[in-house]
C-alpha cells in the first residue's frame, strides 16, 4: 500500500561551499551515492501565493537503491514544519 505522507527524520543544516560538495559527489560513481534534489515547501499547496511563495529550497538527499529520476517522477517533496 502506497502512503501519501511519510515522516522524515529531523534535518540539521550545515552550510558548505558548493565547490566542495560537487567535487565530493563526483568521486562517487555508485548508484547508491546518487543525490536527489528534493524540493522543500512551507505549505501543502506547492504554488503558494504571490505574496508568500511556498518553495523554500532544494535539499540533496541520497536516492538509495533508486535513481533520482524515480523520486522526481513521483513528485517527492518535503513539507516543512516550522
Amino acid at each position: 500500500k502506497m502512503k501519501l505522507y511519510q515522516k522524515m527524520p529531523v534535518i540539521h543544516f550545515k552550510p558548505i561551499e558548493i565547490n566542495k560538495s560537487h567535487t565530493k559527489n563526483k568521486d562517487k560513481d555508485n548508484k547508491t551515492d546518487q543525490l536527489y534534489q528534493c524540493p522543500a515547501y512551507l505549505y501543502p499547496i506547492r504554488t503558494g501565493t504571490r505574496e508568500k511563495p511556498s518553495f523554500v529550497c532544494n535539499i540533496n538527499l541520497k536516492s538509495g537503491k533508486n535513481s533520482p529520476s524515480f523520486w522526481s517522477k513521483r513528485g517527492t517533496a518535503l513539507l516543512l514544519s516550522l
